[in-house]
């Protein structure tokens, strides 16, 4: 056999493994420290915890996606309770009592970086929200945080393990 022979034949049969290959995109999971941005992909929740919840409404105001920003969203971490999330500037981080047969839920410790930017106001909003929580009910995928039957935050799920 020719060595141009091997050659083609080798690369037809690296070319038919290729094009046999799953062509359907794995999704990506969202690790514990990681920041950047998810997919939009909606997707209906059932549940409240390690879930992506992205921002879409405070204190009945809808958020205004800024085109240069990342979005904000949190994300509630079974092991150890913890909040972790985005505000659309600063990194937010906290902690979290849950009764899911109640469906209470009431952040404390939350925190966040320092970082100064043009949306501030609208990030400090959206903290305060957070604070101000004791229920929670989720209908069709999106997540709303209330005080005594008041919506205070409403999020979309985005992304679940």
């Amino acid at each position: 056999m020719s060595r141009l022979s091997i050659v083609l034949s080798t690369l037809i049969g690296a070319c038919m493994l290729v094009g046999c290959a799953s062509s359907v995109p794995q999704e990506k999971p969202v690790e514990a420290n990681s920041v950047e941005a998810v997919s939009e992909v909606v997707v209906p929740a059932t549940r409240i915890q390690e879930v992506y919840w992205k921002l879409i409404g405070v204190s009945g105001k809808a958020v205004i996606e800024d085109a240069n920003g990342r979005e904000a969203y949190i994300i509630l971490r079974i092991e150890d309770r913890r909040l972790q999330g985005f505000g659309g500037c600063n990194i937010l981080l906290g902690s979290y009592e849950l009764n899911e047969a109640t469906h209470k839920v009431k952040f404390s410790r939350v925190a966040s970086t320092m970082m100064a930017c043009p949306r501030l106001r609208d990030e400090s909003e959206f903290f305060k929200a957070l604070e101000k929580v004791e229920e929670y009910s989720i209908e069709e995928g999106v997540l709303l945080l209330q005080k005594e039957g008041k919506t205070v935050a409403t999020f979309e799920a985005v992304y679940q393990p």
